[in-house]
């Protein structure tokens, strides 16, 4: 009895575990979100504006509420996707913890971006 219980809860636990590659991907978005932000602090100075209206505002308040502002967002916007991360999605097509390599796809676009920009007008 005691066994089968054991080999349940092993299960259980082997199914809502999260993996690393998971943790990883949330990990780099935050370090990505870092560097935008100080990238975009550069960009304004030389001349370049904030695309999203909300930042925009935060940028016009101070550089460390643009930074913090970005950062806490976007960690609670991956702090909910990580508690949520085995949910199903789209009628069951996609997990939510498969959204993370495109959210750390995206931070990279505009990484990349940023620092095309930063060439052009240096």
């Amino acid at each position: 009895m005691i066994k089968n219980l054991w080999r349940q809860e092993s299960s259980e636990a082997r199914k809502t575990s999260i993996s690393w590659k998971y943790v990883f991907a949330l990990f780099v978005t935050l370090v990505l979100c870092i560097l935008d932000a100080c990238l975009t602090i550069f960009l304004v100075g030389r001349g370049a504006w904030e695309a999203n209206p909300l930042m925009r505002y935060a940028l016009s308040v101070s550089y460390e509420y643009f930074i913090l502002s970005k950062y806490f967002l976007t960690a609670f916007g991956l702090l909910f996707l990580f508690l949520n991360g085995k949910k199903r999605i789209f009628g069951g097509l996609l997990m939510v913890e498969e959204i993370a390599g495109g959210i750390v796809l995206f931070y990279e676009g505009l990484v990349i971006y940023e620092i095309a920009i930063y060439h052009i007008i240096r």
